[in-house]
C-alpha cells in the first residue's frame, strides 16, 4: 500500500540531486565556487559551501519515504470504490487490511513526515527548509486524495509535480551556507544543474499520469470519475501525451547548449531516449497503455542516469 518503488526512487532521486550539487556527504568536503554574479564582493574571490549532513540526508530520506507512504494509504482509503473495478487485487479491496488499521497507520506516517522536517530543521543548520517544505508537502499529498484527483489534466500534473518534489528540496536546502550570505547567485546556478531533471520528471511523469487514465478510462467512467481523457477523448489525450514525449525529447540539446552538462548528455540521452520515446508513441497508438507507462518510466531512470555519469 505504501508503494515501495516510489519510495525508493524518491530516496534516490534526493541523492542525485544532492550529488548533482555536489554536496552529499560522501563527497569531496566542500566545494569552492567563483563568485561571477555578485557586485558586492571581489568577482575573483571565492565562497566555500559546506556538504549537507548526514543527519539531514537521513532525515529528509526519511521524511520522504513517511510522505509517500500516508499519502497512498489515504489515496487508497479514499479510492476504495474505484479500485474495486480498477484495482481489484490491492490490500484493501480484497480485505487483507481492514480500513481502521490503514488509517491508523496513515496518520502515524503523516506525524512522521512533520516530526522528520522539525527535527532535521531544529539540529542542522538549514534553517527550517525541511519543516516548511514537508508542512506544504503534506498538505499538497492531502489536498490532491481530496480534491485536485477530481479535476481532470490538474490531477495529472499535481502528481507530476510531487514526483519533482526531492529536487525541489534540494534546490532549497541552504547545503550549510551562511545565512548572512548573498546567496541569490548561488541559487541560480543550483537551478542550472537540477532544472534538467525536474523538467523531465514533471513533464514525463504528466506524460504519464495521462496513459495511466487511459487505462483505467473504463472503471473511471463506472465510478462516475471524470478525467481527461473521458473529457477530451481518448485521441486527444493520446496525442497530448505523445506530445509532452516529443517535447522531451526536442529539450534534450537544452542543458548542454547552456553550458551545464557536457555533450556527453546529449549523446547518451539521444542514444537511449530516441528508441524508447518512439516506442511509447507506438504501443500507445496500439492503446497497450501499461507497456507505454512503463517505457516512460524507463526514459525517466535513463535520464538520470545520464545526468550520473555527466556529473562524475
Amino acid at each position: 500500500m505504501i508503494r515501495p518503488v516510489n519510495i525508493v526512487i524518491a530516496m534516490v532521486t534526493l541523492s542525485i540531486g544532492y550529488y548533482l550539487l555536489g554536496v552529499l556527504p560522501l563527497q569531496e568536503i566542500g566545494t569552492f565556487v567563483e563568485i561571477t554574479h555578485c557586485d558586492t564582493v571581489d568577482a575573483t574571490s571565492a565562497r566555500y559551501i559546506e556538504n549537507i549532513s548526514w543527519i539531514t540526508l537521513i532525515l529528509q530520506t526519511l521524511g520522504l519515504a513517511f510522505a509517500i507512504g500516508f499519502a497512498n494509504i489515504q489515496n487508497d482509503i479514499l479510492d476504495l470504490e474505484t479500485d474495486k473495478l480498477n484495482q481489484p487485487n490491492r490490500p484493501l479491496v480484497t480485505g487483507k487490511v481492514s480500513i481502521p488499521v490503514a488509517k491508523r497507520v496513515w496518520i502515524v506516517l503523516f506525524v512522521l513526515t512533520l516530526l522528520c522536517g522539525i527535527s532535521e530543521s531544529l539540529i542542522s543548520k538549514t534553517g527550517f527548509t525541511s519543516a516548511i517544505f514537508f508542512v506544504l508537502l503534506c498538505g499538497l499529498l492531502i489536498a490532491y486524495n481530496k480534491k485536485l484527483k477530481h479535476i481532470p489534466l490538474l490531477k495529472n500534473m499535481t502528481v507530476a509535480l510531487m514526483c519533482a518534489t526531492p529536487l525541489i528540496l534540494c534546490l532549497f536546502t541552504p547545503a550549510g551556507i551562511p545565512e548572512t550570505e548573498d546567496i541569490q547567485w548561488i541559487i541560480a546556478d543550483k537551478i542550472g544543474f537540477l532544472y534538467p531533471a525536474m523538467m523531465f520528471a514533471f513533464l514525463l511523469t504528466t506524460a504519464r499520469e495521462i496513459y495511466k487514465d487511459l487505462e483505467d478510462e473504463i472503471g473511471d467512467l463506472k465510478a462516475g470519475i471524470m478525467t481527461f481523457p473521458l473529457i477530451a477523448g481518448a485521441p486527444v489525450a493520446r496525442r497530448l501525451a505523445g506530445f509532452i514525449c516529443i517535447f522531451c525529447w526536442a529539450l534534450l540539446p537544452l542543458p548542454v547548449v547552456q553550458g551545464y552538462y557536457p555533450n556527453l548528455f546529449l549523446i547518451i540521452t539521444a542514444a537511449v531516449l530516441t528508441p524508447t520515446f518512439a516506442a511509447i508513441l507506438i504501443f500507445a497508438y496500439k492503446k497497450n497503455y501499461r507497456r507505454a507507462q512503463k517505457l516512460v518510466k524507463v526514459a525517466m531512470f535513463a535520464g538520470l542516469v545520464a545526468l550520473l555519469v555527466c556529473s562524475f
